[in-house]
């Protein structure tokens, strides 16, 4: 499990990093208006968290 893990953690840090950048970067080139800049800032948190989400997609509870 530690080893999927940590991999999956990472990827979701660069991700947590780059995705919130990356859509103010396309807001602003898009000239979109500022209330979804906040829609783009929550669908790239979620984004970001899933490579360590789909770890428990198969676990049985």
């Amino acid at each position: 499990m530690l080893k999927k893990l940590l991999p999956r953690l990472g990827v979701s840090c660069v991700l947590l990093v780059t995705l919130p950048l990356m859509a103010d970067e396309a807001i602003s080139y898009f000239e979109i208006p500022h209330i979804f800049g906040g829609v783009a800032a929550i669908a790239s948190c979620i984004g970001a968290c899933l490579p360590v989400l789909s770890i428990f997609q198969n676990s049985e509870s």
